[in-house]
């Protein structure tokens, strides 16, 4: 049986708070709108319009940036003060940044999947 003693510094916290929720909503949002239209449209619909899942990691991002600023009461901050963002002792991180800074990188991801999954893409 391992104590906290005998793991000293080795562990890892990877988020405080709701940290998780910025881990848990690109993971999920993408995972029901697949299964909605899987079911909805077949598996054939859902494979030559894969730019979906680049919508539902945007629509992951928003979430995130709503529920971020709401839980660590940063409505205050402009958009675009990051270092406010950062200076702020926020309870709900991931990676010691505050969840709604991850918005920024969620939504160059959902953007990306959306350009290389339309009809035509190179």
């Amino acid at each position: 049986m391992f104590t906290m003693s005998s793991w000293g510094l080795a562990m890892l916290f990877v988020w405080t708070g709701r940290g998780f929720w910025t881990v848990a909503f690109p993971v999920l949002f993408p995972w029901v709108v697949g299964m909605l239209l899987d079911r909805a449209l077949g598996s054939e619909v859902l494979e030559a319009n894969g730019w979906v899942y680049g919508v539902a990691v945007l629509a992951a991002a928003a979430a995130n940036w709503v529920v971020g600023r709401r839980w660590n009461a940063t409505e205050h901050l402009r958009p675009w003060d990051i270092q406010g963002e950062l200076r702020c002792r926020c309870p709900h991180t991931v990676f010691n940044a505050p969840m709604e800074l991850w918005s920024y990188p969620l939504a160059v991801l959902g953007v990306w999947l959306i350009v290389t999954n339309l009809p035509g893409a190179l």
